[in-house]
């Protein structure tokens, strides 16, 4: 069975009811400090910056912060998870909460979606376990229109941060550090203009070329 099955595995059985009291307001509280707080507030800034456009969140869980968003954006908000549980939880939420947000089953290596489809690309608190940081950040280039923005959450425990380069390359990106998120999403030919540590987390902000 590949890493990702199994990953998606795990998290179906978990949205149910684990996920939210156990990461959202455990894990990520402990080792985020304010980041729920942060995260959502980056929520915010990609509906503005979106103009009504479609929004990209990946992964989106049981949707606890892609709801709000979709709330406050006039258009589409596309929700996408290699875990069917999480899909199908947001999925009922969204149905009395946020109609204009559609969650979709995908890899985050081969989505399902056109070039350049989305005016942002939020990615909260999911990176750190996506097996292959290359690929799944080519992916979201990939989909983020030009002149569209790149949103980042991510918990890190870096202790890889030792090794050169060449060979963090071949560990899980739990285990590296932030600036080789960084200088992946650089590689990708966008432009990063955030890059904030609190506690463990990073959050990371990029523009791709108009």
């Amino acid at each position: 069975m590949s890493a990702k099955r199994i990953i998606g595995g795990i998290y179906s059985v978990a949205a149910d009811k684990l996920y939210e009291p156990l990461v959202v307001h455990g894990a990520f509280r402990l080792f985020g400090g304010p980041l729920n707080d942060l995260v959502a507030e980056q929520g915010r800034r990609a509906v503005s910056g979106a103009l009504g456009e479609p929004i990209l969140d990946m992964p989106v869980g049981t949707g606890y912060f892609t709801i709000e968003m979709a709330r406050n954006h006039d258009g589409i908000v596309v929700g996408v998870d290699i875990a069917e549980g999480m899909v199908r939880e947001t999925h009922s939420r969204a149905r009395l909460e946020a109609p204009n947000l559609v969650a979709v089953q995908a890899d985050a290596h081969h989505l399902p979606f056109e070039d350049a489809s989305f005016k942002a690309v939020v990615c909260t608190n999911g990176l750190q376990v996506m097996p292959g940081l290359v690929p799944s950040i080519e992916e979201m280039e990939r989909v983020l229109a030009p002149g569209g923005r790149l949103y980042i959450s991510v918990i890190l425990a870096p202790v890889g941060a030792p090794f050169r380069s060449p060979t963090r390359e071949h560990l899980p990106t739990l285990m590296r550090p932030a600036k080789d998120i960084v200088a992946t999403i650089q590689e990708r030919g966008l432009h990063v203009t955030r890059d904030e540590r609190v506690r463990l987390a990073t959050l990371i902000e990029a523009t791709k070329p108009s």
